[in-house]
């Protein structure tokens, strides 16, 4: 549980320094993209920090095109 505290707070220092620096450039878009991207990072840090397996993305990009493969 500590360990997720941590890690909740490095990513919440992360976001507040991002967050300072592109709302002073004015870049709102950008901080919406960045807030999704760090907090999609945090879950699986998260995750990978309490040996939950996380599944491998290339396994279901194989999947998806097995059928054309066998097309050709």
């Amino acid at each position: 549980m500590l360990k997720t505290f941590g890690i909740l707070l490095l990513f919440l220092i992360i976001g507040f320094m991002q967050v300072y620096r592109l709302a002073k450039e004015k870049l709102f878009r950008e901080i919406w993209i960045s807030m999704v991207l760090l907090t999609f990072a945090a879950i699986l840090t998260i995750l990978r920090i309490h040996d939950i397996s996380i599944p491998n993305p290339l396994e279901l990009i194989a999947i998806s095109l097995d059928p054309f493969i066998k097309l050709f």
